[in-house]
């Protein structure tokens, strides 16, 4: 969850100043909807600072959190290229800087930069593979293999290559997230999932606190996601 987004690289580059010169800058707190599942506008938010979260509602009434968004980042594309109703909703985890940029904004400026709209149109397809490989993945792994999974996502280092070799006892950034919303990730009870964290813990893979969790053995966590055997 560190660092800046394959699609936020796509969309800016060299162009990162016009791109934010287009948009209105806004802030938001905890908790604060940025946008909402089902709503019709089309306008795209521009993450420049601060942790949201995407979630949708599933048909039983719960939240199901598709993966946190971390500034600079770009959320709400889709509907500004497709015009159709929000597939998810985006929520504040953080305080958060960001800008509204409207559908006309944006597709101008993939218009006038055919480049980018190509990068884009390749990272999207990628996501649609990961989530389509994500919902085999939740059927077949256990809870804990899935919560290492997600725990290497979201606080894996996007270059660690400077900083020379990973020790175990290296910590990530606290991520911004409760054992609830860890649980509505990975697709399992908030009891299966506190059970795999009090193990993590008691490796001294993971440490939680009030709605954070941090990892401090990303290595031996790397290992519990890629574990067949269990």
């Amino acid at each position: 969850m560190t660092g800046k987004s394959d699609l936020w690289e796509a969309l800016a580059g060299k162009y990162v100043a016009t791109l934010l010169g287009l948009g209105v800058r806004i802030r938001y707190t905890p908790g604060d909807v940025i946008l909402r599942e089902h709503e019709p506008s089309t306008h795209a938010i521009l993450l420049l600072e601060g942790v949201a979260k995407v979630a949708v509602t599933a048909e039983t009434g719960h939240e199901v959190i598709l993966g946190l968004r971390e500034g600079p980042d770009i959320v709400g594309e889709m509907a500004a290229l497709d015009g159709q109703p929000r597939s998810a909703s985006v929520i504040a985890k953080t305080d958060v800087t960001a800008s509204i940029v409207t559908a006309d904004q944006l597709n101008g400026f993939l218009n006038a930069h055919p480049e980018v709209l190509r990068t884009l149109v390749r990272i999207l397809t990628a996501r649609l593979r990961q989530s389509d490989q994500a919902r085999l993945e939740m059927a077949s792994r256990t809870v804990l293999q899935r919560i290492a999974t997600q725990l290497v996502t979201l606080a894996e280092p996007l270059d660690t290559s400077a900083e020379g070799p990973e020790s175990p006892d290296t910590a990530s950034p606290a991520l911004p997230i409760t054992q609830g919303e860890l649980a509505a990730m990975v697709g399992a009870s908030r009891e299966a999932v506190a059970k795999a964290l009090n193990l993590l813990r008691r490796q001294g893979v993971v440490t939680t606190g009030r709605g954070r969790i941090r990892v401090t053995d990303l290595p031996t966590l790397r290992l519990l996601a890629a574990d067949n055997s269990q």
